[in-house]
């Protein structure tokens, strides 16, 4: 019998920032919390101390369920779940729908502001704590997870790809970033037609290693790289998650929500045009070469890595 439910279908990187929160619940209410969420996110699932996916209709009962997004998928499953209270905790109030009210009679009233979005869930989950937030933490994958020939701090990790098209750099900005690297590079793609075409571009270029992967090797490799160089998205959260030396080129998304500054975890974003938005493309390579130089030189990744 789950001690309660929590119920989110957002994407992977956004199910990694809400890892605080579960533990929350899972220290007031007990383990498992079980959880509700896409079927492609089990394996995250797994490396989430006291987290239980539920699959299908939750049939046991529970105190509690608390909805962390406004998705109808997420307020149609919370309805079904047998849970004597509900509660909403929605980043942003204008997300929400006219039905909302009826499934969550006090939907939380805050706001997510400039938060990093994994406090907020956390600050904002309706039990008591005597902890202070700390970020996402995730249990290493197991050894079976890892993709065939791969071993673990012999390769950097990059992800250029995100869920959106105005996350991405250049080519020629990931060629000049890349081929100085004295380390085999692991190129990871989702699978989107654009998203493969542009990894194979910049793969073509530099001679980096394209690999398709599953969840469960993705997750591997994430843990396991010497680094990871990625746009914003998945790959830096779960870096941060593993305590992985990660460096996240940021576009037009905010650094507030998405990123926590920590030793190892740095962030670099584009500066803004001449109409105030931030965009990759416009992005030279030269200042993030040099970003990526001292990044590697102060979290300690590998000396001589850019010649």
């Amino acid at each position: 019998m789950p001690g309660c439910y929590a119920v989110f279908h957002k994407q992977l990187g956004d199910l990694v920032l809400l890892e605080p929160a579960l533990s929350r619940l899972r220290d007031h209410h007990g383990a498992p919390v079980g959880l509700m969420t896409r079927n492609g996110h089990a394996d995250l699932a797994r490396l989430m101390a006291g987290v239980e996916v539920v699959r299908g209709l939750p049939l046991a009962p529970a105190a509690a369920l608390y909805c962390f997004d406004p998705l109808p998928k997420s307020s149609l499953r919370s309805l079904l779940a047998p849970a004597l209270k509900r509660h909403l905790i929605p980043p942003e109030r204008r997300e929400l729908h006219w039905f909302h009210p009826f499934l969550f009679p006090r939907p939380s009233n805050s706001e997510l502001g400039d938060s990093y979005i994994a406090e907020f869930f956390w600050k904002n989950t309706p039990v008591p704590s005597d902890l202070p937030f700390r970020p996402p933490v995730l249990t290493r994958p197991p050894r079976d997870w890892a993709p065939e020939g791969w071993e673990p701090g012999k390769y950097v990790l990059v992800n250029a790809t995100s869920g959106w098209k105005n996350k991405m750099w250049t080519v020629a900005g990931w060629t000049a970033l890349l081929e100085p690297l004295d380390c085999p590079c692991v190129l990871t793609s989702a699978g989107a037609v654009w998203q493969k075409e542009h990894c194979e571009r910049i793969a073509a270029a530099t001679g980096s290693a394209l690999l398709p992967t599953t969840t469960r090797q993705f997750l591997w490799l994430c843990a396991n790289a010497r680094a990871v160089l990625t746009v914003d998205g998945a790959a830096s959260h779960l870096a941060a998650a593993f305590s992985v030396p990660c460096f996240t080129l940021f576009g037009p998304s905010s650094m507030d929500h998405w990123h926590r500054p920590a030793p190892g975890h740095v962030a670099f974003q584009a500066p803004p045009d001449t109409d105030g938005v931030r965009r990759l493309k416009k992005l030279p390579p030269e200042p993030v070469v040099e970003a990526v130089r001292q990044f590697f030189s102060q979290a300690g990744v590998f000396s001589g890595a850019l010649l």
